[in-house]
């Protein structure tokens, strides 16, 4: 930006004394009618304020911004506090933000408060674009290939040799769910025979509830 790249503490001193003479001449206009008489005083005021808070960027020794591009830096600190809102409110879609997507928040804000989360007329999500993924009904059955479900923890050598499901519980501690929610965990680890990984929160009598266990060490 030219305005940027030629803005340094003289051409600050420079716009100041343009200001200030405006404000000065300002006041005969005002008293011959030409402005209204509140002009000058808010002009004198900006002005003012110009110079108080560019001379004070150049008196500072803490950033260096300040020193060379007096005033002009407060704009960018502006711009960079309301850049959340900015790339909230005009630039990121629905389906693209992280950790969640806006349509995703929605979903959850609409489901806690116990209202319609559906919308009418089919999906928004663009089905065509390359990488979409998705699940199709079978019109008829097929038949189901034998796939070993389980995998042999632990050789000839081992005395307790474990047989592991593939799909199990991953780490998720206790503390980070309650009680509740661990014991509904080891539960279902139980009723489909599956283990059920503590997580880095220990152990406690919740995971014990007769579904296997690898205790996070």
């Amino acid at each position: 930006v030219p305005l940027v790249d030629h803005w340094s503490p003289q051409r600050f001193k420079l716009v100041g004394a343009v200001l200030a003479a405006s404000s000065v001449l300002s006041f005969p206009l005002a008293h011959v009618h030409e402005v209204n008489h509140l002009v000058p005083l808010a002009l004198s005021a900006a002005v003012a304020g110009y110079w108080y808070l560019g001379m004070k960027d150049l008196s500072q020794t803490q950033s260096t911004l300040r020193r060379n591009f007096p005033v002009l830096v407060h704009f960018r600190y502006m711009f960079e506090s309301i850049r959340p809102e900015i790339q909230q409110y005009f630039i990121e879609t629905d389906h693209a933000a992280e950790p969640f997507s806006r349509s995703m928040r929605s979903l959850i804000y609409q489901r806690s408060k116990g209202q319609p989360d559906t919308r009418a007329l089919g999906t928004r999500l663009d089905v065509y674009r390359e990488g979409y993924e998705w699940i199709n009904h079978s019109m008829f059955p097929v038949p189901v290939s034998a796939v070993n479900k389980r995998v042999q923890i632990g050789g000839q050598a081992c005395t307790k040799p474990y047989s592991a499901s593939l799909l199990n519980i991953s780490a998720m501690s206790y503390g980070a769910l309650s009680g509740n929610a661990i014991s509904a965990l080891n539960l279902g680890a139980k009723r489909g025979g599956f283990y059920h990984n503590t997580g880095e929160g220990g152990l406690s009598r919740y995971h014990l509830l007769g579904g296997d266990v690898v205790w996070n060490i």
